[in-house]
């Protein structure tokens, strides 16, 4: 390393010191978990199915439902929950207690639902308009074989 004084004799710094120093870094393999053998068939969970993902509607309406819980969904072998979706909003119908409409992404239409819980929520939707380009992140649900979005929030 260094003899002393200012001098750096090459010996032990630089890229071998510093790829020994912080070897493993970013994602970590402990991070998810794989479900044993003939459970899940090979279904990887990351952690609660709490990732945001980014989809599309034709993704969406591909998933695939898992086989112990009808709610949870499946994308490249990925559980879903909460997911990220850009589109055209169309039929927008305005309520007291919620704002529904159909997101059209280009691949697909789904029904969106954003509940109206704070003065803040009603702010948000009334941003946005029918033919209006928006951003919505919010969980994947479904009911009765049909899947729709629960909006968390809408931009």
């Amino acid at each position: 390393m260094y003899n002393g004084g200012d001098h750096y004799d090459g010996n032990g710094g630089g890229a071998a010191n510093a790829n020994s120093l912080f070897s493993g870094g970013g994602f970590m393999p402990s991070q998810t978990t794989n479900t044993p053998e003939g459970s899940g068939g090979g279904i990887t969970k990351t952690r609660g199915a709490q990732t945001l993902l980014p989809l599309t509607v034709k993704q969406i309406m591909d998933a695939s439902q898992t086989n112990d819980d009808k709610s949870s969904f499946v994308v490249n072998g990925t559980e879903v929950s909460t997911v990220r979706l850009v589109g055209r909003m169309m039929n927008k119908a305005e309520r007291i207690t919620d704002v529904r409409f159909i997101l059209d992404d280009g691949t697909g239409r789904i029904e969106v639902n954003r509940w109206a819980n704070e003065t803040s929520d009603n702010t948000e939707m009334g941003l946005v308009k029918d033919g209006d380009y928006v951003i919505v992140n919010g969980g994947l649900k479904g009911f009765q074989g049909k899947r729709h979005i629960v909006a968390y929030s809408v931009r």
